[in-house]
């Protein structure tokens, strides 16, 4: 069933229709809160919260489009959880445990796996230092894989905006990984 059908069905009461929506992008909304705030447990309360916020307002909505809605919803619930919070530095991947989840690759050895993990967390940190309109940018486009026009729409801006965040966010991370020695120690081995 497709999502409007779905949100339909879920304003008229049908909790199993929402429950799929829940089920269709909760693991989405997870990876783009945890890219944009760092942390598990605030990447878990923005889901949280997005949805919480979707089921509240679910008989004020009309036509929508409802990827682009809980992807604004969970942006708008980032932002907040990052006024509340006191930031504490930790690993974009890092368990409340201290345990980083990482899958290890079936095709690489174990020294290209440790690189190309000491990469991932280099860019990661990078990523992490962007301002909040740029960093949430980057994520929808490059890891959540929005268009531009979906970010637009999830935004709130205008399209020439999202083009231009990301450009500078582009442009910074660039300047902020120029130098990197984890990023370009590989290339001498070629």
């Amino acid at each position: 069933m497709d999502d409007e059908s779905l949100l339909d069905r879920a304003r008229h009461g049908d909790s199993a229709a929402f429950t799929a929506l829940v089920e269709r992008y909760q693991d989405e909304l997870y990876t783009m809160a945890l890219r944009l705030l760092g942390t598990p447990a605030d990447a878990a309360d923005v889901v949280q919260e997005t949805f919480l916020r979707a089921y509240m307002n679910l008989p004020k909505l009309r036509s929508v489009s409802v990827r682009g809605w809980l992807f604004r919803v969970a942006v708008n619930a980032s932002r907040d959880v990052q006024r509340r919070a006191v930031r504490r530095p930790a690993d974009p991947l890092e368990h409340g445990d201290g345990k980083v989840l990482e899958l290890p690759s079936t095709e690489m050895g174990p020294e290209a796996a440790a690189e190309a993990r000491e990469r991932a967390a280099a860019i990661r940190a990078a990523v992490m230092t962007l301002p909040l309109d740029y960093r949430v940018a980057v994520v929808l486009r490059d890891v959540n894989d929005l268009t531009y026009e979906e970010i637009a729409e999830a935004l709130r801006v205008p399209l020439g905006t999202v083009k231009s965040r990301l450009s500078r966010a582009r442009l910074q991370l660039a300047g902020a990984l120029r130098n990197s020695p984890v990023l370009f120690a590989a290339e001498g081995h070629g």
